[in-house]
C-alpha cells in the first residue's frame, strides 16, 4: 500500500507566529524540527499499519522546511518550487490508497484560525471554486480527486479541522492546538501531538476502504486578490475574465488545470513591481 502526505507548517503543534514561518524568525529552526518530527510520527505509524511507501510533499514556504535526513527510507520527498500541482505534487506518480494533509490551517477569509491564509498569503484574499469559498485543503483534496485518491486525514488547529470537515465530510481530523487568534493558540506539546496523530493515522488507515475522493467536474476558479494589479494584468489574457476590481474568473478543464493556473498566477504575481 502507498500513501501520499502533503505537509504544511502553520498547523503544526506550537507554531503560532511569523517567527515560525521564515528563516529570519528566531524560532524557525525549532518549527522545522516540530514539523519534521510530526511528519516522521505520521510516516512511522502508517508504516506500522501496512503502508510500504510514502510520497511526501514539503509544502511550506520555499518547500525545503522538512529535514530530510530524519525521514525513514520508505519515504520519498517533493521539495522546492515551482510545481504544476503545487502542494500535491507527486500524487500523479503511481497509485495511492489515500492522502493525508498534515499541519494545515484555515482559509484566508475565515474569521478564525492560526495564521490563516489561502496558498499565497500576501497575494490572495479568497479563492472560490464553482462559487464556493475553498481553503487550501479543499483545493488539494479536489486535486487528489482528479486521480481518484481520497483524503483520509487532516491535522492542524481546531478551526482548520472544522473548516476541512465542512468541505471533506467524515474524514479523520486531528486538532493539535486551539486558536485564540491569528497569532495565538493553546497547543499540545510535541510528544502529546504525535501520540494523538499516531492514533488518528491508525484510525484513518483502518477505514480507508470506505473513503471516497472529492471530485469536482468542470471547475470554475475565481481568485480575489489583495491588490488590484494582478486582476488587471491577468484580464489581458483572453481566457481570463475580470469580474470586479480585485477578482478574476477562469474556466478550468479539471482540478489539475486549476492547480497549474494558480501556480502560474503565484509566479506572475511575485514578479509585479509596479
Amino acid at each position: 500500500m502507498r500513501l501520499y502526505i502533503s505537509a504544511d507548517i502553520e498547523g503544526i503543534v506550537g507554531v503560532v507566529s511569523r517567527d515560525h514561518l521564515t528563516p529570519e524568525g528566531f524560532e524557525y529552526e525549532r518549527a522545522r524540527d516540530w514539523m519534521t518530527d510530526t511528519v516522521v510520527a505520521a510516516c512511522e505509524e502508517a508504516h506500522d499499519n501496512g503502508v510500504e511507501e510514502i510520497v511526501l510533499s514539503d509544502s511550506h514556504g520555499n518547500g525545503q522546511s522538512i529535514k530530510i535526513e530524519r525521514l525513514p527510507d520508505y519515504v520519498q520527498i517533493v521539495r522546492s518550487w515551482p510545481r504544476p500541482l503545487m502542494m500535491m505534487q507527486g500524487i500523479e506518480v503511481g497509485t495511492f490508497a489515500g492522502a493525508m494533509l498534515i499541519g494545515y490551517h484555515a482559509g484566508a477569509s475565515h474569521m478564525g484560525g492560526v495564521l490563516s491564509h489561502t496558498i499565497g498569503g500576501t497575494a490572495f484574499h479568497e479563492i472560490r471554486i464553482n462559487g464556493k469559498v475553498v481553503p487550501e485543503a479543499g483545493i488539494n483534496a479536489a486535486t487528489a480527486g482528479d486521480f481518484g485518491i481520497p483524503v483520509i486525514l487532516a491535522s492542524g488547529d481546531d478551526v482548520a479541522m472544522q473548516e476541512i470537515s465542512e468541505h471533506l465530510g467524515d474524514i479523520v481530523t486531528v486538532p493539535v492546538k486551539w486558536a485564540y487568534g491569528t497569532r495565538s493558540a493553546r497547543s499540545l506539546t510535541p510528544n502529546a501531538a504525535h501520540e494523538k496523530l499516531r492514533a488518528g493515522v491508525k484510525t484513518a488507515l483502518s477505514q480507508i476502504g470506505s473513503m471516497q475522493p472529492l471530485v469536482i467536474e468542470k471547475p470554475v476558479l475565481e481568485i480575489t486578490f489583495r491588490n488590484r494589479l494582478p486582476a488587471e494584468f491577468l484580464s489581458y489574457l483572453k481566457f481570463v475574465e475580470r469580474t470586479d476590481g480585485y477578482t478574476i474568473r477562469y474556466q478550468a478543464d479539471d482540478m489539475v488545470d486549476v492547480s497549474k493556473f494558480i501556480m502560474f498566477v503565484l509566479g506572475f504575481n511575485s514578479q509585479l513591481t509596479f
